[in-house]
């Protein structure tokens, strides 16, 4: 029997379907903000393997055969980025497309019906199955015994990215911001396969970079996976770390309260309580939370103290659905006079593109291959064009090899991070040649001399994050593997100056 895919809307929301002969697997869509007009969910790859075996082998034709039908039923206009590992499938607008009409007063009354009539039938579904399902519980315990009942519970992992962020309060100045989800216990399991309807908890861990305790702030409870795969954290104002997950919430980070909808309404009596709603397009701007409507026709800026809300121009951004690879915050090389640079070069880039003639930008970029660098020092010649400056000679300083080297930087824009007294960079290389490297930061001086060097012992290669500060660096990653073990995600904070190392886990 041939593939298919239904899509059933509930308004602003809605389910969508992949069947094959007598096999289905159910997903959840929502839609999205700025140029993302729909977010499908069909679930992550841990969760077919257990309640989709069949479907595994083939996950990534299915998910492409699920985005190409979602564009061609609802919006031909549209492309799709697809997330093979957690199942999300982003529906963009193609470029130069125009995004699709809103619905209109009866279609959104007929939608919000529908999902009555929905929401009303499932009901009733479950209440048939929760009998059956008492039944054949009492039955089997009648059978097997006490021992055949066990609770289940998951450790908390990290969800999704962690954020680096600061904050005015004295309780937390400077902290890594992550979620964590951990599975709720469940009742009796018999088959040993994974539950569809298990629920998870999620809460938010911050962990201060001076190296004070963490803390663990429980933010919600008893979700499906469709209502927590896309959390996230939004960022802080300074006062409160704002969080997307299932629905707005907050952390207020001077005595680490939940914040919620009830609580922002409270502080805005007159406005309708749907602002706080719909917590897709929310960010951070000009270090203010922004509220916009769905249809981005109005705004509203939040104060950081006070909660109170005034109107603003909507800033419609994609940032939210930005993911900086650790690629983002190296850099080949700084400027260390008027005329002298210095760099992380292979053999091959000194023959090549920084070869006597070329020319050298103020910021360049470094990337990730797996080659033996050495610190190189280039003289310049005078500026003609721009900034870019003329190589009129380099060579190495030293016979040492650094593998997999960059220097640090805050951003993908910025030089990299300088250290004063003495003037010197932050650098970042790999323990060994191999596969079993681990991270190395060290600390080099303008002359090239190398200061310190500290191994942060997490895999180099398997590197998750990286949250560069002016003081203090954050990298978030596991240690090397270990036969029989299972890698615990960590966070790894170094002191700039000084290279003192402190280590926390990333979830309990």
């Amino acid at each position: 029997m041939s593939r298919r895919v239904d899509i059933t809307s509930t308004g602003r929301e809605g389910r969508v379907r992949y069947s094959d002969g007598g096999r289905a697997i159910d997903g959840y869509f929502e839609f999205g903000g700025g140029d993302v007009i729909t977010i499908v969910s069909m679930g992550s790859a841990e969760e077919w393997v257990t309640a989709h075996a069949w479907a595994s082998p083939d996950r990534a034709a299915i998910l492409r055969f699920v985005a190409d039908e979602v564009i061609r039923q609802k919006a031909p206009t549209c492309v799709a980025d697809i997330e093979d590992d957690r199942g999300v499938i982003l529906v963009r607008l193609a470029p130069g497309a125009k995004p699709p009409p809103s619905p209109s007063p009866a279609q959104a009354r007929r939608a919000k019906a529908a999902a009555f009539v929905i929401r009303f039938r499932d009901l009733k579904a479950k209440l048939a199955a929760a009998v059956l399902v008492a039944a054949l519980a009492v039955g089997a315990l009648m059978w097997f015994g006490a021992n055949a009942v066990t609770a289940q519970t998951g450790g908390g992992s990290p969800l999704n990215h962690a954020v680096r962020f600061t904050s005015e309060e004295p309780a937390i100045r400077d902290g890594v911001a992550s979620l964590l989800q951990a599975a709720d216990p469940t009742g009796p399991r018999w088959s040993g396969r994974g539950d569809p309807n298990a629920t998870a908890s999620i809460s938010l861990a911050l962990i201060p970079v001076d190296g004070s305790r963490p803390r663990v702030i429980s933010v919600a409870r008893n979700l499906t996976h469709n209502a927590y795969v896309l959390a996230r954290i939004i960022g802080s104002d300074g006062r409160t770390l704002w969080l997307d997950v299932a629905g707005l919430k907050g952390v207020r980070l001077r005595d680490f309260k939940l914040v919620t909808p009830q609580d922002l309404h409270a502080a805005n009596p007159r406005l309708d309580a749907s602002w706080w709603d719909d917590a897709r397009g929310m960010d951070i701007v000009d270090g203010r939370l922004q509220i916009v409507r769905a249809d981005r026709s109005a705004a509203l800026l939040v104060d950081a103290t006070t909660w109170s809300a005034t109107p603003t121009a909507p800033v419609v951004s994609n940032e939210r659905f930005a993911r900086a690879e650790a690629t983002a915050f190296m850099a080949a090389g700084f400027r260390v006079g008027d005329d002298a640079w210095l760099g992380l070069l292979s053999e091959a880039d000194r023959d090549g593109a920084y070869r006597p003639g070329r020319w050298i930008r103020p910021v360049e970029n470094a990337d990730a291959t797996k080659t033996t660098r050495r610190l190189t020092r280039a003289k310049l010649g005078d500026a003609t064009t721009g900034e870019r400056r003329r190589i009129d000679a380099i060579s190495p300083l030293s016979e040492t090899d650094y593998l997999a080297a960059a220097f640090l930087r805050m951003d993908a824009t910025s030089e990299p991070i300088r250290l004063s007294d003495p003037d010197s960079a932050l650098m970042i290389h790999t323990s060994t040649p191999g596969l079993t490297g681990t991270l190395v930061v060290s600390r080099v001086g303008a002359d090239g001399t190398v200061l310190w060097s500290k191994d942060t012992s997490l895999d180099r290669f398997r590197l998750q994050q990286i949250l560069p500060g002016q003081d203090v660096l954050a990298f978030i990653g596991p240690r090397l593997p270990e036969p029989g073990k299972v890698s615990e995600t960590l966070v790894v904070l170094v002191e700039t100056r000084s290279g003192k190392i402190t280590v926390q886990p990333l979830g309990r």
